[in-house]
């Protein structure tokens, strides 16, 4: 069978007539020239349109179909003409005009050339001269029949590449690129639990990308399911990354169902912080009254001058009629002794958890009750004033550890429900709301200090739980990890400095960088197709072959197995992508 004009055939290729490569003269420019011998040109590649893709419908099959036809005729020719068979077959055979069907036609001869086959058609059998030579051995027909089935898959596969040449699916990392390559492998290594990435995901190059993302597409049985694997592994990896954050955390009750437990952990070690800290107010207090030092009287007249002037607040907020009212009782002549004065401040702080307003009013109040008895009293009253003053600065002046400590008004409720706890100490808060929870529970002994461990501990979850809410889930049954959901996870938390606060400078960088690894895991490249496309175009294709004498059977039989072979090497080129890895392609760039 023989190959359009403009193909240089050669007699040492051991093939019939019309069907050989010319291999051109080999000449490396290293090595100075001979007589005779002429470099090769620069192969300049056609543009292939759509029409001549379609014309390699026809063309190719014709072309095969006429150079079978006419090797027996050209033989039988050249004894009577004296002319060589191969220029008859040649001059008569079909020429076909189809850059794309010239393409075809030689990869099909150069794969009869490398298996070292003869030219076999389907429905033709084998020329009748290479029957006689190879005496019909079944094994040998088999091996004939095996490399032209081949021929169907190179069809389809020239008839589906787009009219621009595509991107390189294997190149190597430029110099420009390596850095940054290095840079995201050396990142993923170092998690926790690492997590490999492939050549696509390391280099960010679309071409590599897009090779990785459709032989997975195409092949997910075979030569794709490593890079499926991959993909499960890494999911994995990523989620197992989260349980290697809450190990050294020490939290025992943060779970993502937990919330209710995790709240009454805190709430648990607030309230004992709280109530042990009333407890010592109380016993210097009661030193300070034995002793005496709390009878001196103190000059009210300023507080209810105060008072007084509130006159139209009062209406929206009662407290303030309640502590003139009390102060006119106790001290209708302005003076009043500290003990009493006390009694008036404990009603003003019963009072001002009732309403947001009251409670304001009521700070104002108890900042000129202690106005009023700065330096009065004897050494006892004085420290018993200053562990007051602790206490409203850490329990009651903080809204955030006020609230939790505090009822609904009118109720026995809890302001904070303990599921919310977790919620109102860390998400809603402020960075300053953080850390005032924070450094309380870190002072509340043992048992405040495990309250701590089990926010950070439930933040760990909740990140864990808000990059997986979708239903998506892999072949293991893990839900999919979403990278844009872990990246606005992180991003609230960065902003406001809580993630630092929390996880400390260096977790935290962790943190980042598992986002980041995410991110080049699930990072979908603009320009690649992710439609099934070029499954549609398979099934047109193959009708349309099928229509065409013999190239149906061609394509029905063909297994694609030198793509395959060619794709399964560089599946691994790309799952063993690694730092030394990068190392040789730059020194192989150098050569």
């Amino acid at each position: 069978m023989a190959l359009p004009q403009g193909f240089v055939l050669e007699k040492s290729s051991g093939l019939p007539a019309g069907f050989v490569i010319d291999k051109g003269n080999i000449i490396n420019t290293d090595v100075p020239t001979v007589a005779g011998q002429v470099p090769n040109p620069p192969v300049i590649e056609p543009k292939r349109s759509m029409m001549d893709r379609v014309k390699a419908l026809y063309e190719v099959p014709a072309t095969m179909f006429s150079g079978a036809a006419l090797t027996v005729p050209s033989a039988v020719s050249a004894l009577v003409t004296k002319e060589p068979p191969m220029a008859m077959a040649n001059r008569n055979m079909f020429q076909p005009t189809s850059p794309v069907s010239q393409d075809v036609l030689q990869s099909i001869g150069s794969a009869f050339e490398a298996s070292k086959l003869p030219p076999v058609l389907p429905n033709l059998g084998m020329l009748p001269s290479y029957a006689r030579a190879v005496g019909g051995a079944p094994t040998q027909v088999r091996q004939v029949a095996q490399t032209v089935q081949e021929a169907g898959p190179r069809i389809a596969q020239a008839l589906r590449q787009p009219e621009t040449p595509p991107m390189p699916t294997m190149s190597g990392v430029g110099a420009a690129q390596s850095p940054e390559a290095l840079t995201r492998l050396q990142i993923a290594q170092q998690l926790r639990v690492p997590v490999p990435l492939t050549k696509g995901q390391a280099t960010k190059e679309l071409g590599q990308q897009q090779f990785e993302m459709e032989t997975a597409k195409t092949y997910p049985q075979d030569v794709g399911r490593p890079i499926i694997d991959r993909k499960i592994d890494q999911n994995q990896r990523i989620l197992s990354n989260f349980d290697a954050f809450l190990e050294p955390i020490g939290a025992k009750t943060a779970a993502p169902d937990n919330l209710y437990e995790v709240g009454k952990v805190v709430d648990n070690a607030l309230v004992k912080k709280a109530q042990a800290a009333k407890k010592e107010i109380k016993n210097a207090y009661k030193l300070a009254d034995d002793s005496g030092q709390t009878q001196e009287l103190i000059n009210v007249a300023p507080i209810k001058t105060f008072l007084n002037s509130l006159e139209a607040e009062a209406v929206n907020a009662p407290i303030i009629t309640s502590a003139k009212m009390k102060l006119d009782t106790l001290a209708p002549a302005g003076e009043l002794s500290i003990n009493k004065l006390e009694e008036v401040r404990k009603m003003v702080g019963r009072l001002s958890g009732s309403t947001p307003t009251n409670g304001e009013f009521g700070r104002e109040i108890n900042k000129l009750i202690d106005a009023s008895t700065e330096g009065k009293g004897g050494n006892l009253y004085q420290d018993a004033r200053k562990l007051r003053a602790n206490y409203a600065r850490e329990f009651e002046n903080v809204g955030v550890v006020d609230k939790l400590l505090s009822k609904k008004a009118g109720t026995t409720d809890r302001a904070v429900a303990f599921e919310k706890v977790f919620d109102h100490a860390i998400l809603n808060g402020s960075l300053d709301d953080v850390k005032a929870i924070g450094q309380t529970l870190k002072r509340a002994g043992s048992e405040g200090q495990q309250a701590y461990r089990e926010l950070v501990g439930q933040t760990v979850e909740y990140m864990r739980e808000a990059i997986t809410k979708n239903i998506r889930t892999d072949e293991s049954g893990k839900r999919v990890v979403s990278a844009a959901q872990f990246d606005t996870v992180v991003r609230n938390l960065d902003k406001s400095g809580k993630l630092d606060y929390l996880f400390g400078k260096k977790g935290a960088e962790e943190i980042r960088n598992l986002r980041d690894t995410t991110i080049l895991v699930y990072d979908m490249p603009l320009g690649v197709n992710t439609s099934n496309t070029s499954s549609a175009v398979d099934k047109v294709l193959n009708k349309l072959l099928q229509k065409i004498p013999f190239a149906g059977p061609i394509v029905e039989v063909g297994s694609e197995a030198l793509e395959k072979q060619k794709l399964t090497k560089q599946v691994q080129e790309s799952l063993n992508f690694t730092p030394e890895k990068i190392a040789d392609e730059l020194r192989k760039g150098k050569k």
